[in-house]
């Protein structure tokens, strides 16, 4: 499809179909229950709200239904995955669409999550298989991973990538298997994307043009103001930062979801937060695939296998058509002027995107006529 930034702003416009909340989960619930009925009842028993508290659980179900707005937490993602009776693949495909990344297999709370949906286990059962593994919430064993990571720099042997990992789980079959499994893959398991972040920092420190320090426990005061001039150089691309939605529409706030600041790379960087799909794209677009040569005859094409490769190999979904942002992902990669960069025409596509905002958008007079290298 060969289009023009303002065909392109129409199309998303009018054209593209954004599939909402609600309507994922209608085309992924498969009970003869209402939805609304299904979920109020299931989450208020598994919130233990008594009667006099569940309209507050009613009504967020309302929101949610209506698109007002959407889960605040991946936990609340998997109780609502649990209450419609989701299997594995479909909670997976959920998570996929509303929380940037599908189920992450060498967490160890959402490996005995994706056992128990594989089982048709029930939330509350679920959660006692946690208890027994000795898998719940725990601050310090957040803490005590936490460092490993900063000490290791995401840097990992591929057999303890999420995707191996995954492939290994799909035998298991019990929970005593679950539980032998957990035991022999505990040094390998972690809350975030140590894939992700490995091809993060490569990225983002191409962009800083000055390499890689080892050790970012400490992430000193001058490496966290490259990494701000970095992210308002390349990532921002003029979209709006304020966070309040209201006037925004649906198209815009499914693109201005997740979109990378700078505080939030300085806390992926430093291991706060895991490291997002959106960003990986982005800095994929920054770096033009890191500069490697690609034929002509090939180019499109070529660029979308690798971004395929990087995404399945950090266990995030594919390059979609149908997702606004992949669509505007998919059409920055054409070749066409020489001179013009991938980033550089992802900021024209939102700068009409986003044309009756008032952000202060960076036009290319501001830039000097110039791109982003």
């Amino acid at each position: 499809m060969n289009m023009n930034e303002e065909q392109i702003a129409d199309f998303l416009n009018c054209q593209m179909e954004i599939w909402s909340f609600s309507r994922l989960l209608l085309e992924n619930y498969r009970g003869s229950e209402p939805l609304q009925a299904r979920l109020t009842r299931k989450l208020s028993e598994y919130e233990g709200v008594c009667d006099s508290d569940s309209d507050s659980t009613a009504r967020k179900v309302r929101n949610w239904l209506k698109d007002v707005n959407r889960p605040g937490s991946r936990e609340e993602l998997f109780r609502i995955c649990f209450a419609l009776e989701l299997d594995e693949d479909r909670a997976d495909a959920v998570l996929c669409s509303t929380a940037e990344s599908g189920i992450h297999y060498r967490n160890p709370k959402e490996l005995v999550y994706a056992f128990c949906l594989r089982k048709g286990y029930d939330y509350p059962r679920t959660q006692e298989l946690l208890h027994r593994l000795g898998q719940e919430e725990s601050t310090q064993k957040d803490q005590d991973r936490r460092k490993v990571l900063r000490r290791t720099s995401g840097l990992e042997p591929k057999q303890c990538t999420t995707i191996s990992v995954r492939d290994e789980f799909r035998s298991v079959t019990s929970e005593e298997e679950l539980a032998l499994f957990l035991e022999s893959h505990g040094n390998s398991m972690g809350v975030h994307h140590n894939t992700a972040y490995s091809k993060f920092l490569l990225m983002l420190n191409h962009l800083a043009d000055g390499g890689a320090e080892a050790d970012y426990s400490g992430v000193p005061a001058e490496r966290r103001y490259r990494i701000g001039e970095v992210t308002e150089e390349y990532l921002r691309m003029g979209v709006p930062y304020d966070r309040k939605n209201r006037n925004y529409t649906r198209l815009q706030k499914e693109i201005k979801r997740y979109w990378p600041s700078p505080k939030s790379i300085q806390e992926m960087v430093s291991r706060k937060i895991d490291v997002n799909r959106k960003t990986l794209l982005l800095l994929y677009l920054a770096t033009e695939g890191m500069d490697m040569d690609v034929p002509e005859e090939s180019y499109t094409e070529e660029h979308c296998r690798r971004i395929n490769l990087m995404l399945s190999q950090c266990g995030m979904a594919l390059l979609d058509p149908h997702n606004p942002f992949d669509f505007l992902i998919l059409q920055s990669l054409r070749l066409e002027r020489e001179e013009e960069s991938m980033s550089w025409r992802m900021e024209r596509f939102l700068w009409k995107v986003f044309r009756n905002e008032k952000a202060a958008y960076i036009t290319a007079a501001e830039k000097g006529g110039g791109q982003y290298g």
